[in-house]
């Protein structure tokens, strides 16, 4: 039974924007908010607030008006919310992670007047997102937390905002005082009224229960904008009570654990999957968290066994959480038994709280029976903001709120989730739990994850469709995981009807997963025609792949092929059985004839791959080096070709050590090919014909030493920090690329290398680098290369060099940035929490000549795509600069051509959603009959022109040295 009680003050709560005065007069110069390396007293976040309120007063604001707030966890993100609270100013409270499509939606909803963002976060600048909404509501004010840059004139800094304070009115405790926004799925948002006495009374009832007093610190880790985060009791409750609020912009482990331990973090809230990964984290992270007291988790059901495993992380007390933006919120007690704090969700936190478990006819069920939950209390709301058919399907007759979810009560009135109404299947008229069949799928081996829907179907009523995540690189087949669930026991009703494979779930606004978006993909699947599919055919070899790969180059019956030399494999695409391409414009065209604009050309090329009508099929493609001005807005200069090329090949050779894999979408070619390549199995002598020079003149090297002596003044004048220039040197026509390429691989060790021909212009080259490699489990790694000394071929020279070079402080503090930009650019678009450094500056040998380099690892973050990856990666910071719009910019003043494929990338992309993408460095290009070779070097301000001409004469004696012209 209930131990303690929080009744409902009989007594009217303040509004909220009188909370902070009172709690500044009580605490004072007790700190109030950690942002980094800032820290707020209570006075002084009151001062700040008063000032901020006047300065938005004076711009317009009134009380009554809504004002969206899209900003990440931070001083502003408080500040803001609590200045608009002192003038009665609705906050309306968005995710960061949401774009143009739901902040659309919200202001038509909204109306707001006033739009708070940041300039930039986690890799991600929402000032042009701001301007297109603005564009459209030529009354919204748009405030920047950090430079507003050159936007519209109704853009204004934060910082700028400022007044002498003055007293407003306050509003009536039933007014409301927050519009939050809903976890549902609907297509449709809907935000949630909290008025100043409900969630004053949300916040500081949660605070008692918890236990937080002036000695309490809360780490705010999951967004501010959070119900869960803000008031549960989490930032609001925690100031309340005099305690302390550190406001992490990342939940990353290698971020929040060292905060926990530097600031004696008493509490912390976590969702599951946030939470499981927490736990494995500390298998290698070893802060202290011993300050620990509080760990709640919600948002989602917590699995008992997780519930174990967290109840021992750090000594802290477990407290489930179970609850909901619109008002109900449940908890389990900190003096609970531990088989109440691993198996339940709670009971509710307020006496005045009203639960009915309902069946489907509304009839309340027998105790301990399953059925949905209604309630009614005095901080669960009445209705939703201007949403009336909504509302008519949410709140019954006497006012209780449907929440949808399923639940049943034990003896001690703590409620068990099972799951969401909508969370059961009507198969041939029999009922069947999701989450049972889940459950069951997630404990078989190779499966990570799974989620089951209900899909439309004719027959059936509804199937059961599973959508399972791998756990490996194996692809579990949908036959034997059926056989596997038969084995541990599911009957054959339960069995899933339809199984598909997802790397990454999809997700509402409000970060859960969007299982309409599943039901959608799962009748999109089954409606498919069916695809064309791969005849193929294997072939034992005895030649070593590279060799064999370069007689078959030179033997091609076609003048349109890729070659791409990835781990071990030597794979050769022919012909196009279906082309992309992106043109200056950032506009995506199909050949077959359709095409694809917007301002994110990468999105674009993600949903056409997603309409391939083939199977099991590789893309081979390249993208110029112009291609990343679409990114960052500079006008793209362009002969008329395009900016990136993407074929699906008609026929494919692959080639390992002993075996060739043939594959044609036209079964008859195959003999053919086979014939090619035993053909090119049977060993030849193949002599190299005439060795090419390269010459050199003393009118380019002073122009380029001159280029960079310009561009070292503009970095020590502070106007970006790195920038890589280059040079171009041409080569005798009579250069024969195939020999070429053979010849130069045999003597370089790259990362990958290529050889391919597009009609007139063919190239080749050994990258010594990747932009982006990304596995089909949606695991990114990149390795930016910086730092450079050449290899002399003798032992104590080399070692000197290799000392040299690690010992060099402009080459150190180079690569250094670059690895920086590399973590920053990938925090994008990768679970936070998974982002990490390895190799660290290992010194990598590269033909004749050695690098530093280090390689930035994380996961693809629910809803990404290797296509995101790769747009934030693209260019690579080796071969740009940083910032990289500044170095894209000084590269295109200093340079008198565009670079076009030097320092773009050749890349192979998979249907399984993996990508490889080669940096175009130490490479020779033939375009008709002109050929050349181009080199560049890193410059940071400590640079000399001497010892970048150097470093380019070194990168180009990787292949300088192996050019010849065909054997007579």
């Amino acid at each position: 039974m209930e131990k303690t009680r929080y009744p409902v003050p009989d007594t009217p709560p303040p509004p909220l924007g009188e909370c902070l005065p009172l709690w500044a007069r009580r605490y004072g110069d007790h700190t109030a908010l950690v942002d980094g390396e800032q820290r707020l007293s209570f006075a002084g976040l009151d001062h700040r607030v008063e000032r901020l309120a006047a300065g938005l007063h004076r711009l317009g604001l009134r009380r009554g008006d809504r004002a969206m707030l899209q900003l990440p966890n931070g001083i502003g993100f408080v500040s803001v919310c609590l200045a608009l609270f002192r003038l009665g100013v609705i906050p309306v409270l968005a995710m960061p992670t949401q774009r143009s499509r739901e902040i659309e939606a919200l202001c038509r909803l909204a109306e707001p007047t006033a739009y708070f963002i940041p300039a930039t976060a986690h890799g991600f600048d929402y000032r042009p997102l701001a301007a297109s909404i603005a564009a459209t509501r030529p009354a919204l004010q748009v405030i920047v937390d950090g430079d507003p840059g050159q936007g519209p004139s109704s853009f204004r800094a934060l910082d700028d905002v400022d007044g002498e304070p003055a007293r407003w009115p306050a509003p009536a405790p039933g007014e409301v005082a927050v519009l939050l926004l809903s976890g549902g799925t609907t297509g449709t948002p809907k935000l949630i009224p909290r008025t100043h006495a409900d969630y004053f009374y949300n916040f500081t009832a949660s605070a008692a229960l918890c236990a937080l007093g002036s000695d309490s610190v809360y780490l705010a880790v999951l967004p501010a904008a959070h119900n869960f985060t803000l008031a549960c009791p989490g930032v609001f409750g925690t100031l309340a009570c005099g305690g302390t609020v550190v406001l992490s912009a990342t939940a990353s482990c290698d971020v929040a654990m060292p905060l926990i331990a530097r600031e004696r973090v008493t509490h912390l809230a976590l969702v599951p999957p946030l939470a499981q990964l927490w736990a494995q984290a500390r298998e290698w992270e070893t802060s202290d968290l011993s300050s620990l007291r509080v760990l709640q988790v919600g948002g989602s059901r917590l699995a008992p066994a997780l519930a174990r495993q967290l109840s021992g992380l750090s000594g802290a007390c477990l407290q489930q959480v179970f609850g909901m933006a619109e008002g109900l919120l449940c908890f389990t007690r900190l003096d609970d038994p531990l088989n109440t704090i691993l198996h339940t969700q709670g009971r509710p936190l307020s006496s005045r709280d009203r639960l009915r478990i309902v069946d489907e006819q509304g009839r309340e069920v027998n105790e301990g029976m399953a059925g949905e939950l209604q309630t009614r209390g005095p901080y669960t709301i009445r209705h939703y903001y201007r949403a009336p058919e909504q509302d008519a399907l949410s709140f019954t007759a006497d006012g209780f709120y449907r929440t949808g979810d399923l639940v049943r009560r034990d003896g001690d009135g703590n409620l068990i989730v099972e799951g969401r109404l909508k969370e059961q299947i009507q198969r041939s008229g029999e009922k069947i739990a999701i989450a049972d069949i889940e459950s069951q799928l997630c404990a078989l081996p190779g499966v990570q994850a799974a989620i089951v829907v209900a899909v439309p179907d004719p027959l059936l009523g509804e199937r059961i469709c599973a959508f399972v995540q791998p756990a490996g690189e194996r692809i579990p087949d949908g036959l034997a995981l059926n056989q596997a669930l038969s084995a541990r026991g599911l009957g054959r009703l339960m069995l899933p009807d339809q199984i598909e494979t997802l790397h990454a779930w999809p997700l509402t606004p409000v970060g859960k997963i969007d299982r309409r978006r599943l039901v959608a993909l799962a009748m999109a699947a089954d409606r498919a025609p069916p695809l064309r599919r791969y005849a193929e055919q294997q072939i034992r070899v005895n030649s070593a792949p590279l060799e064999l790969a370069a007689r078959l180059a030179g033997k091609l019956p076609t003048r349109h092929y890729t070659l791409y030399e990835c781990r071990g494999e030597w794979s050769i695409g022919m012909d196009a059985a279906l082309s992309l391409v992106v043109d200056a414009r950032g506009t995506v065209h199909h050949s077959n004839g359709t095409s694809r604009e917007g301002s994110r050309p990468c999105a674009g090329i993600a949903e056409a791959l997603a309409d391939i009508p083939f199977t099991d099929w590789r893309a081979y493609g390249r993208a110029t080096f112009e291609f990343a001005h679409l990114a960052y807005g500079i006008h793209a200069t362009s002969d008329g070709e395009p900016l990136l090329r993407l074929s699906i090949p008609q026929s494919e050779i692959r080639l390992r050590d002993g075996l060739a894999l043939i594959r044609s979408l036209d079964p008859a070619a195959l003999p053919g090919l086979a014939a090619l390549v035993m053909a090119g199995d049977i060993p030849t002598r193949s002599p190299l014909g005439k060795a090419i020079g390269v010459l050199e003149n003393r009118e380019a090297e002073a122009r380029f030493k001159q280029q960079v002596s310009a561009a070292v003044g503009e970095m020590q004048a502070g106007d970006y920090q790195k920038v890589i220039l280059s040079r171009a040197v041409e080569v005798p026509s009579s250069l024969d690329m195939v020999s070429s390429y053979l010849a130069g691989r045999r003597a370089n060790t790259p990362a990958r290398s290529f050889l391919l021909r597009d009609g007139d212009f063919q190239a080749y080259g050994f990258s010594p680098e990747t932009v982006v490699e990304v596995d089909a489990r949606g695991q990114v790694s990149t390795q930016p290369l910086a730092g450079t000394r050449a290899l002399a071929g003798e032992t104590g020279e080399d070692a000197r060099l290799q000392g040299e070079l690690l010992g060099d402080a402009k080459e150190i503090a180079e690569h250094a940035v670059s690895v920086k930009l590399a973590m920053s650019e990938m925090s994008a678009f990768c679970d936070t929490d998974s982002l990490g450094v390895s190799e660290f500056m290992d010194v990598c040998r590269r033909g004749s000549v050695q690098h530093l380099a280090s390689r930035v690892r994380g996961q693809l973050a629910t809803g990404c795509h290797a296509w995101d990856a790769f747009e934030k990666l693209f260019p690579a910071v080796t071969a740009s600069g940083i910032p990289k719009r500044e170095a894209l910019d000084s590269i295109r003043r200093h340079e008198a051509q565009p670079r076009g494929l030097y320092s773009g990338c050749v890349m192979i992309v998979d249907s399984d959603g993996a990508l490889d993408a080669a940096l175009v460095l130490r490479s020779v290009y033939r375009d008709g009959n002109r050929c050349w070779l181009q080199a560049g070097a890193g410059l940071v301000p400590l640079s000399t022109p001497e010892r970048e001409w150097t470093e380019t004469c070194e990168k180009l004696a990787c292949v300088a040295q192996h050019l010849h012209t065909a054997a007579v």
